[in-house]
């Protein structure tokens, strides 16, 4: 059953709340001459969780994946100002630190929600037909690579032009016949 609130039961939302709550502690601390970079770092902070929230709170699957990239959007927002910052020693090297690590453990978790969202969908069949492209484009690409490299195994090798060709393989390398 989904639970109507069941995103505070969520790891990805609780660290999410966590940095929103750090970033406010520290643009409290920045200087005047900062407060444009303020608001953005408190709106970005704050559009994370809440994205995680909305897209909890919609009715299907593939939003609810769309919510999560727009979290991951403004996570990177974040990190970016954050690096800018320190880059402008406005914050210092242990407050660059502390976000890179936020940031970076929050990126894992909202990418692991990702897929667990997508396998979902796949699993359903109710993956967006943009999605089912890319994952039956993905499939053929590996599945070459695979093909290649068993021909290769059996002594074939492909050319520029698609074709495979047997290979001599002599002391000096791989030959063409």
């Amino acid at each position: 059953m989904h639970k109507p609130e069941g995103y505070n039961e969520l790891l990805v939302y609780k660290r999410a709340e966590e940095l929103r709550l750090e970033v406010v502690k520290l643009t409290a601390k920045l200087p005047y001459s900062e407060q444009r970079r303020k608001v953005h770092l408190n709106d970005s902070a704050r559009s994370v969780k809440q994205n995680i929230v909305e897209g909890w709170k919609r009715s299907t699957t593939s939003q609810y994946h769309d919510f999560l990239s727009f979290s991951l959007g403004s996570l990177a927002e974040i990190k970016e100002d954050i690096k800018d910052l320190y880059q402008d020693k406005i914050i210092s090297k242990e407050d660059f630190e502390f976000f890179t690590n936020k940031c970076r453990e929050l990126d894992y978790l909202l990418n692991r929600l990702q897929l667990s969202l997508h396998r979902k969908m796949e699993k359903e069949g109710t993956l967006p037909l943009k999605e089912k492209y890319y994952s039956v484009k993905f499939k053929e690409n590996q599945n070459e690579k695979d093909f290649d490299s068993y021909l290769d195994k059996m002594g074939f090798r492909r050319q520029e032009n698609g074709q495979y060709i047997q290979s001599d393989r002599g002391e000096k390398g791989m030959r063409g016949k």
